[in-house]
């Protein structure tokens, strides 16, 4: 009987069992991979993890019996589409430019497809015929944008059930370096895609305050920054992030008077970044003879419309006097007499990202942390009344970061539920704000150590 029972389930698992197919394996895919894995077993999972890094793949399934490495081009179309073909759900962990290409795939195939990332307008155009398909392409479900939505309307749908009015909004996430690991004078290191850390913010931002929209280019959005009190925490410094208006809608805040999203850091990183900005250091169109050349060199070629004689008086120049800005890019070392070292002609943002890459490395047991702050103000019966809701992860080692674990644990979660049946009225391209997918994957969390302190202000 018992061999019996045995062939039985190992017949279901052969013919019934799930692909999941997660494309990518990169610094923000460990927690991911780990959760699919474990519960692999108890929901009859194959896990495929594609990567362009096959070593990188493997690294993240360990010879797991329920998970399959697997190396891809991912702009090879018949590669691409032959696992998308055979997967039940697809997470895109790319780059942004390539969830569209993914998601065309998935809509072609029926394949519900879940991403960390910004809806971008591509994917968006895609909602009516994603809605005829009956799929869900559930976007920014991991850290921030994510958990910032899930835990802000959970307080925003409170308040509502109480009848108070909002009239005050404001949402502060940032990803830094643990202060047992914060070794350097920018007070940061490298979590997540390093690219990504150039690219913050190239948009500028667009925000509500006391009525007034204010809009900031990227030129200025560094020197711009507010400091914050965080409970339990301490003081940061927070800079716009994005379009927040776009988000009034969405959480269905007419009547709010302040909306703004911004993103954390150190006051060091703001000051030395803006100086950066203002140096002209972060060109992606240009192009420099990297192979041949120090990062000297390259410093005085970009930096030569600049004032000043010397590089001390150009960097005091574009950074209105500051002189903490000249140590912090002497730290990281951007005039260094140094080669490059590269084998090709890099552009400015290549040879900075190389640098900070270098200089920001997590070392082995180096531990991140993910901040995460709410500030609500509202009138209920005439009473004023404000709420803070903070969030404050500590990463584990540079492999399993806190990180990781807030942007892949939610699109985790939202995969188990979906497989699951437990979202069953949820069409069209999708960001996380209803409660029948917030109130689940929060109590998950809370129980992974994600878990927010609220508290009331006088």
């Amino acid at each position: 009987m018992f061999y019996l029972r045995a062939k039985v389930s190992e017949f279901y698992q052969i013919y019934y069992m799930a692909n999941i197919l997660v494309f990518g394996a990169g610094k923000s895919s460990s927690y991911l991979i780990k959760y699919l894995l474990e519960n692999a077993p108890k929901y009859f999972w194959q896990v495929i993890v594609a990567d362009a890094n096959l070593q990188a793949a493997q690294e993240r399934v360990k010879n797991h019996a329920y998970g399959k490495a697997h190396q891809i081009d991912i702009l090879n179309d018949n590669e691409r589409q032959r696992l998308i073909q055979a997967a039940q759900i697809v997470l895109s962990l790319l780059p942004p430019s390539l969830h569209y290409v993914v998601a065309k795939d998935c809509l072609r195939y029926s394949k519900n497809l879940i991403t960390a990332s910004y809806v971008s307008p591509e994917i968006r155009a895609m909602d009516a015929d994603v809605k005829r398909a009956g799929l869900v392409f559930m976007n920014e479900i991991g850290l921030d944008p994510g958990i910032d939505h899930m835990s802000a309307m959970k307080i925003i749908d409170e308040i509502e059930r109480l009848g108070g009015d909002i009239y005050s909004f404001k949402s502060y996430c940032g990803g830094l370096v643990a202060n047992i690991s914060d070794t350097n004078p920018w007070h940061y290191k490298i979590s997540w895609n390093p690219r990504n850390i150039l690219l913050a913010g190239k948009s500028g931002a667009h925000f509500l305050e006391s009525g007034f929209e204010k809009t900031i280019n990227y030129q200025d959005l560094f020197k711009n920054y507010e400091k914050v009190q965080v409970p339990n925490f301490g003081e940061l410094a927070a800079y716009a992030n994005r379009d927040s208006l776009s988000y009034k809608e969405i959480y269905k805040l007419d009547k709010v008077k302040t909306m703004l999203r911004a993103t954390f850091r150190y006051e060091s990183f703001c000051i030395g970044w803006n100086t950066v900005i203002q140096l002209g250091l972060i060109n992606e169109n240009d192009s420099h003879n990297a192979p041949q050349i120090t990062y000297h060199d390259w410093f005085l070629s970009v930096t030569q419309s600049i004032k000043g004689n010397s590089i001390e008086e150009k960097i005091l120049h574009a950074s209105n006097g500051d002189k903490q800005a000249f140590d912090l890019l002497n730290w990281l070392g951007l005039y260094a007499v140094e080669a490059i070292g590269a084998k090709m002609p890099m552009s400015s943002a290549d040879i900075l990202l190389q640098r900070i890459e270098e200089k920001w490395k997590m070392e082995e047991h180096d531990k991140d942390l993910v901040v995460m702050h709410h500030e609500f103000g509202y009138m209920r019966k005439l009473i004023d009344t404000k709420i803070t809701s903070s969030l404050i992860v500590e990463g584990e080692d540079k492999t399993f970061t806190a990180m990781a674990k807030t942007v892949g644990l939610p699109m985790a979660m939202f995969t188990r539920l979906q497989l699951t049946g437990k979202v069953n009225n949820l069409f069209g391209v999708q960001i996380p704000i209803s409660a029948e997918v917030y109130k689940p994957i929060l109590k998950e969390l809370a129980q992974h150590g994600i878990d927010f302190h609220e508290a009331y202000l006088s």
